[in-house]
């Protein structure tokens, strides 16, 4: 039986991490690379409970949010934050991951997102989705209804490890969304399906998990 405390919906911290590919990441092997090599590397950094790998399929209803894949980091307590962010380990990692696959096409709106990963907190009460590879990616503005896997977004996180190397740590490594979010909702998460999808959602989209800590064992349990 899968140990619980790996499951998204457990985690007290969440970094948010939403990105694009090249057209031909997927014929080059991507999501057998993230099965193999990046989601075990990230699950075995100290201070990580769970990092999963999602993509988003069909919008349902609302606006596509300019990006199609998104990784979910759950962290072990909300003080590892800052180790986590910046693991040495894992920026050299992430530098890695630049020059093997690159990002995809974006635009003025989303190359702002992108430049960016988010720090989430879960909604009261914590939910857990049933469906652990397909759920149901829902976002929305206010505050974050319970329910599902769901999250309220709560700082900003420029991708430091995608600036010139030397670059120093600048003070406000971490924002407030007060100052400012990119990313354009206040709360995100994943629901079981489209019946559980809360009314206040403004984006509903398809998503299947491509990657995540012991897939094999964990299909058909909760995220």
């Amino acid at each position: 039986m899968t140990d619980p405390s790996r499951r998204l919906a457990d985690c007290p911290l969440v970094i948010f991490i939403a990105y694009t590919l090249p057209a031909d990441a997927g014929e080059r092997g991507y999501a057998p690379w993230l099965e193999r090599v990046d989601n075990p590397f990230f699950n075995s950094r100290p201070g990580v409970r769970h990092y999963a790998n999602w993509r988003l399929g069909r919008v349902l209803s609302g606006t596509a949010p300019g990006w199609d894949w998104f990784d979910f980091e759950g962290l072990a307590s909300a003080e590892d934050l800052e180790s986590v962010w910046f693991d040495p380990a894992l920026d050299d990692f992430r530098a890695e991951w630049i020059r093997l696959w690159g990002y995809g096409p974006r635009d003025a709106r989303t190359a702002s997102v992108l430049a960016n990963s988010y720090v989430l907190r879960p909604a009261a009460p914590a939910g857990q989705v049933a469906a652990a590879e397909r759920a149901v990616f829902v976002a929305g503005c206010g505050e974050a209804p319970a329910g599902g896997a769901i999250f309220q977004v709560t700082g900003v996180l420029p991708k430091h490890f995608a600036a010139p190397a030397g670059t120093p740590r600048p003070d406000d490594w971490c924002r407030p969304v007060a100052d400012g979010n990119p990313l354009g909702f206040d709360w995100l998460g994943l629901v079981a399906d489209i019946d559980a999808v809360p009314a206040a959602a403004t984006v509903v989209a398809e998503a299947v998990r491509v990657a995540a800590p012991d897939r094999a064992v964990q299909k058909g349990e909760s995220a």
